[in-house]
């Protein structure tokens, strides 16, 4: 049986591998120049490495890293020391650094420790944050679904004074390229949980070298070693429907190809241009319409001296760039010689207009207020990213809007971080887990096995088991005091 995959990013190279491994023959089409979609590097004129954007990981992303040692490339992810810094203006450092304790007092020391440097927000503010996130993490499953209808912004003006929250603001632009007032509080919520739910979840990882270089070819050579086949420039132009099922795919316009199966790994944008109008009957392709762009840029800039020896991800408030990194840090062996810094600069809903020189001029001058080494630094030169950046806006309401992998159509499956799953609201560990989870389906459907691919993270649980029926001792304990000291008076 012949299976048709239709775009090469993440998903869609797991995805084509997964199919692969099930027997089926494997033609896999992207309509870009290059592989990995946003998980993608190329090299510049200079023979530089060029990040589509700023990719970090996680020891809870289980699935990428179970799929990262089935392509044999697990030991490629260095990972650094489990803290974060926050860059302050003059050059004011702030570090959380998480404990070894057991949680959740690895994170209360951690937010202790950043207190005693952090200088955005009075200490005060900062402790009702903590209160809150305290309260958040004995959370059910069923509240945090509920908190899907509303935004993390009023969540947290629910329970803390205004700006208690901004030491999180770089961490949530970065991660959905959404303002916090605009981003659902279950969304936001979620990650929280597993970043605070033990020392290692902290963890951050990054990739020796470019994503394109150990991801996207080492999953080319599979796909062509078991005899698949994978295409660049073939843009999936209409899907054409024929009863209850797909009958083609137009390529590029003209060219008819033919399938088994049909699996749709494309943006939710693209996916909706492609579908023909009888599609849109079904409430499943409506939902498409449901999701907007949230965009982003990256950027680029090459010092001719050294401006930091952080090796691990740091965090800006009040910047255009929100998280970055100095890669001759983190890999001196690809990036030698001055400070590279890599940024997110997001959200870019009021700058992705605006000239990559005005661009520059506003992130150097931010930049230099940061760093003081950096006003006396030459740039050798820098590059504002705009290929294959920007994901879907995590609004409220949008989880219940993301597509099951399993389509109304006889012979139409979905993957991609967009699509529905409980592990994030999107990114690599989504990314790979639709994928695992549309491979499982179509073997059930169409082969009539189980085959499992997913596992389930599962953090140590430390003394978080005792912080709901502390809350709840502490609570009845504040209304016994206050209802005895009302009848005394």
């Amino acid at each position: 049986m012949k299976a048709l995959v239709m775009g090469g990013g993440m998903s869609g190279l797991a995805t084509a591998i997964n199919l692969l491994d099930l027997g089926y023959e494997v033609e896999l089409v992207e309509a870009d120049a290059i592989f990995g979609g946003r998980a993608s590097s190329w090299r510049d004129e200079d023979g530089d490495m060029i990040d589509n954007a700023l990719h970090v990981f996680f020891p809870y992303y289980a699935n990428l890293m179970q799929f990262f040692r089935k392509m044999g490339i697990e030991d490629q992810i260095l990972w650094k020391q489990t803290e974060l810094y926050y860059m302050q203006e003059g050059g004011r450092e702030a570090v959380l650094r998480f404990a070894p304790l057991p949680a959740p007092l690895h994170a209360a020391a951690a937010f202790l420790t950043l207190l005693k440097s952090y200088r955005n927000v009075p200490r005060w503010r900062s402790l009702f944050a903590a209160a809150a996130m305290g309260r958040a993490a004995t959370y059910s499953e069923r509240k945090l679904e509920k908190l899907d209808e509303i935004t993390f912004g009023q969540w947290a003006y629910r329970l803390s004074p205004a700006h208690a929250f901004l030491p999180l603001e770089p961490g949530i632009n970065g991660l959905t390229f959404t303002p916090s007032w605009m981003v659902s509080a279950k969304v936001m919520l979620n990650w929280f949980r597993k970043i605070s739910a033990d020392r290692d979840s902290a963890r951050v990882g990054f990739a020796n070298g470019g994503l394109g270089d150990i991801w996207v070819d080492t999953c080319l050579d599979y796909i062509r070693d078991n005899g698949g086949v994978a295409e660049l420039r073939k843009a999936v132009t209409s899907i054409n429907l024929k009863g209850t099922g797909v009958k083609s795919v137009t390529v590029n316009g003209e060219e008819e190809r033919t399938a088994d199966l049909y699996v749709s790994c494309l943006t939710p944008f693209a996916l909706r241009k492609a579908l023909p109008d009888e599609a849109f009957r079904f409430k499943y392709f409506r939902d498409l319409w449901c999701f907007h762009r949230a965009p982003s840029l990256s950027l680029q800039v090459w010092f001719d001296r050294k401006l930091t020896g952080i090796d691990v991800t740091i965090f800006s408030n009040n910047c255009i760039f929100n998280t970055f990194a100095d890669l001759s840090n983190v890999l001196p062996h690809v990036f030698s010689g001055g400070s590279m810094f890599e940024m997110v600069l997001a959200p870019a809903d009021d700058i992705e207009g605006l000239p990559d020189d005005v661009i520059f001029d506003i992130a150097i001058a931010q930049i230099r207020s940061l760093f003081p080494a950096a006003r006396e630094a030459e740039v050798r030169k820098y590059k504002v990213v705009r290929e294959r950046q920007g994901v879907y806006r995590a609004w409220p309401g949008m989880e219940q809007r993301r597509p099951y992998q399993r389509s109304p159509l006889d012979n139409l499956y979905l993957a991609g971080d967009y699509t529905r799953t409980h592990v994030s609201s999107g990114g690599m560990e989504a990314a790979i887990w639709t994928a695992n989870h549309c491979a499982e389906i179509i073997a059930l459907d169409k082969l009539g096995k189980a085959h499992t691919l997913n596992v389930e993270w599962k953090p140590r649980k430390g003394l978080m088991p005792f912080i709901k029926p502390a809350f709840q001792a502490g609570g009845a304990l504040a209304f016994l005091a206050l209802s005895r000291r009302l009848r005394k008076s």
